[in-house]
């Protein structure tokens, strides 16, 4: 599992026009222009081993890369040794961004060049474009050490795309064969699609690209299937006005979201574009079934919203000589409520691996923390 994680690592700094050099004491060396960094891979976090990985690089720019996600604890520690963590939601952050900026550019070149034959189209996609570049190595550059330093990406994940993503083949690692584009084996316009009468968008990722993702993640990733997940979603506004003896309380809210039609969970998503009838890659996919009908999932969302609403109201009154204090909830009606709901379905790979598997929204690349169905085996 961590020769994947190097592999995933080798191409990403590659891509990005940096040499990266093998290292049996510190894992990958990546260098560009003089700025350099040393990287470490874990499965799992140790204290002792971020002391030695800062003791054996004397000050230069250190990134330490695990498979699992980290707490507070430990960035603070490795931040006082110069050294900045990369934990499972920055590297799938940062291979998600990868495998979506790659497919933009792409989409980009070959539309802007479509007068050009389909193969030299797949020839004037270049790894990275200047702009990213720029950005890569303005933004990479610190403090000399040996020659330079680097700024390790978490610290840029709000800016600009960064890198670009390749994919290889896999190949024994004594022979370290070139890295191979997905772009080399594609020509725009071969790959077949068909489509489905349901709300939805079409995938963004591809079959291939959501294994790739899910590599640092399962042992031996080999398949996968497109599901497509009913999701209520729904938008909301309250006015109401209440009054209480001689006070009166307006309680006002709105707020958008989406109710998992399987197994009744709330999720915050920005999906854009979601129509019938939808276009996908003619792949493997599964549309389930709701398990939530529109009037389960309204009382499910009146009780949630009429919560979200509910305010609460202080009140002291004097009888006699004593101070009486009261509090009270105050809710709104559910006829106060207006509510907007539709059914749509969004696109998830699920990956399998030897034991277990992972879920990946198939719009934005984002690993799934919680199985969208009650009875998917997990990782």
């Amino acid at each position: 599992m961590k020769q994947d994680l190097l592999e995933l690592l080798i191409d990403i700094f590659k891509s990005s026009g940096y040499n990266v050099i093998i290292s049996s004491q510190y894992d990958i060396l990546v260098e560009k222009n003089g700025h350099k960094a040393y990287v470490m891979c874990a499965l799992s976090p140790d204290y002792e081993e971020i002391k030695s990985f800062s003791e054996k690089i004397k000050g230069c720019t250190g990134i330490y890369v695990i498979t699992q996600k980290t707490s507070g604890e430990l960035d603070d520690y490795a931040a006082e040794l110069g050294i900045y963590i990369w934990d499972r939601d920055e590297l799938a952050l940062q291979i998600g961004r990868a495998v979506l900026t790659n497919m933009e550019r792409k989409s980009r070149n070959c539309q802007t060049e479509s007068e050009l034959p389909s193969r030299e189209c797949q020839n004037n996609v270049s790894p990275t474009s200047e702009s990213a570049r720029d950005n890569w190595k303005e933004s990479f550059e610190q403090e000399p050490c040996s020659g330079g330093g680097l700024v390790p990406l978490q610290e840029l994940s709000g800016g600009t795309e960064r890198v670009s993503f390749e994919s290889r083949i896999r190949s024994p690692v004594q022979e370290r064969k070139p890295l191979k584009r997905i772009e080399d084996d594609e020509t725009p316009g071969a790959e077949e699609y068909e489509t489905l009468n349901i709300q939805s968008v079409e995938p963004r990722i591809s079959k291939d690209q959501a294994i790739i993702i899910a590599k640092p993640y399962l042992i031996g990733p080999k398949d996968a299937i497109l599901k497509f997940v009913p999701f209520w979603m729904y938008s909301y506004s309250v006015e109401a006005e209440k009054r209480f003896r001689s006070k009166v309380v307006n309680i006002t809210g709105e707020g958008k979201g989406f109710l998992n039609a399987l197994n009744k969970s709330k999720e915050n998503m920005d999906i854009e574009g979601l129509g019938t009838p939808t276009r996908i890659p003619a792949v493997q996919y599964e549309v389930k079934r709701p398990n939530v009908d529109k009037k389960q999932a309204e009382k499910i969302l009146l009780d949630f919203i009429i919560q979200e609403n509910t305010r609460e109201m202080r009140f002291n009154n004097l009888e006699g000589q004593a101070v009486i204090y009261e509090q009270k909830n105050i809710s709104p009606r559910a006829d106060e409520v207006e509510l907007n709901m539709d059914l749509v379905y969004v696109p998830v790979w699920e990956v399998k691996g030897k034991r277990n598997s992972l879920e990946i929204n198939a719009y934005n690349a984002s690993i799934l923390e919680e199985p969208v169905d009650e009875d998917a085996e997990f990782v």
